[in-house]
């Protein structure tokens, strides 16, 4: 029986790699192995999840509804309200917010959603990549062009960079703000430009902000007051106000709860309604009781921030151990090493720390990986243990600059 080969892209998934890169490694006697190597808070949230699920313990029994609930849709226009005021009211929910079970999968469905729609076509993934972008790429039927995020741009792609004869063949193009791995923070102008180009060029641009609730100083900018900004300023009250993008939000980092599955997409219309289609047939769909409790996280921002202090903390015990500056965004650190693949081999040898090397996040484009030289660090354990972790990665660094073998 044969299968689709283009699944054979998969293949080169950034844990499978790691795992292979470390199968012969034996830990040093004594120690306990320290994971920092994937992106899965291992903080809880706090009270208010676990209480919200006890209190709305009930409609298990029905069916989801790919349009979700009126509770649902409230609490996410509240929401939208407090993270950006000037967004509030700009667009009708009922027809262009859907709730989703996490992000990972209408990243991936949103590829299908274009497929066909011009020939020799082009999709556009920020590189280094969350594999879900790829695989909405691949979805599309698309050309996959990586657009590199080095130092060098701020390891933010600039969308106005690429040939104009090229845009005009995207149909989907991939951006997240704040960036996995680096956590930086896209400006609003970068955003309403992105936007524009969007609209120019005929292309559904994807804007990836699962972690938009994780910052520190100031909350960044988003693509919906970026849209609300455009349509304020072109004065087209007739024309949907996020035509061409869609936006994917999530309460896996916000709420330091990945394992509830519950957050919302909002955007184009007809992209909105299209979705609605495909996952009423074929989709997953958060149950009822779940979207009630995600409902009650939404409309609470007192846990977020108690959250973000933690990882205001972990970031202060980096810059101790490792001398860094902490990220704009996010909840890792993406930490300059020399050779990333040695680096991890001899972290997880000598001191028993696992962590992802940084090209096997990327494609190596035009000779270039931007990943590499790299390791990603997840601080997202308790205090305890991310301590010991930065310290042992602290030692290996010392011991490396030092010419140590």
């Amino acid at each position: 029986m044969k299968l689709n080969p283009e699944y054979a892209l998969f293949d080169g998934n950034m844990f499978v790699q790691m795992r292979s890169l470390l199968a012969d490694i034996d830990l040093p006697l004594g120690t306990d192995m320290l994971d920092m190597s994937i992106g899965e808070p291992q903080i809880a949230g706090g009270d208010l999840l676990t209480g919200s699920i006890i209190s709305h313990n009930d409609a298990w029994q029905y069916y989801p509804k790919a349009a979700g609930h009126p509770v649902f849709t409230a609490a996410i226009d509240r929401y939208i309200a407090r993270r950006w005021p000037s967004a509030a009211g700009l667009v009708d929910l009922d027809r262009q917010m859907l709730p989703v079970p996490g992000t990972r999968e209408p990243l991936g469905l949103m590829g299908g959603l274009v497929r066909g729609t011009k020939q020799d076509a082009v999709a556009l993934v920020t590189n280094p990549y969350y594999h879900a972008w790829r695989a909405g790429a691949l979805a599309s039927g698309a050309a996959i062009y990586y657009l590199n995020a080095t130092a060098g741009n701020g390891f933010v792609p600039d969308l106005a960079s690429i040939p104009s004869a090229t845009l005009d063949r995207v149909v989907i193009a991939y951006l997240c703000s704040p960036t996995n791995p680096q956590g930086e923070v896209m400006s609003l102008a970068q955003i309403k430009s992105a936007i524009t180009l969007a609209r120019q060029h005929e292309f559904l641009l994807v804007m990836d902000e699962c972690y938009s609730d994780i910052w520190r100083g100031a909350a960044p900018a988003g693509a919906l007051e970026a849209a609300a900004q455009l349509h304020e300023e072109a004065g087209t009250p007739d024309l949907d106000p996020l035509r061409n993008m869609i936006v994917l939000n999530s309460l896996s980092k916000r709420s330091s709860a990945a394992g509830l599955r519950a957050g919302f997409i909002v955007g184009d219309a007809a992209v909105i309604s299209l979705y609605a289609k495909l996952v009423a047939n074929s989709g997953s769909l958060v149950p009822t009781p779940l979207l009630f409790a995600a409902a009650d996280l939404y409309d609470d921002d007192d846990h977020v921030a108690a959250i973000r202090a933690h990882y205001d903390h972990s970031f202060l015990l980096a810059e101790q151990y490792l001398g860094v500056t902490a990220p704009q965004g996010g909840f890792f650190l993406w930490l300059a090493v020399g050779d990333d693949r040695d680096f991890v081999r001899r972290l997880m040898q000598e001191q028993a720390v696992r962590a992802m090397p940084g090209r096997f996040m990327a494609e190596t484009v035009d000779g270039q990986n931007p990943g590499e030289g790299y390791v990603r660090l997840a601080l997202v354990h308790d205090h305890a243990r991310t301590e010991a972790s930065l310290k042992r990665v602290a030692q290996l660094r010392g011991v490396m600059q030092d010419g140590g073998s």
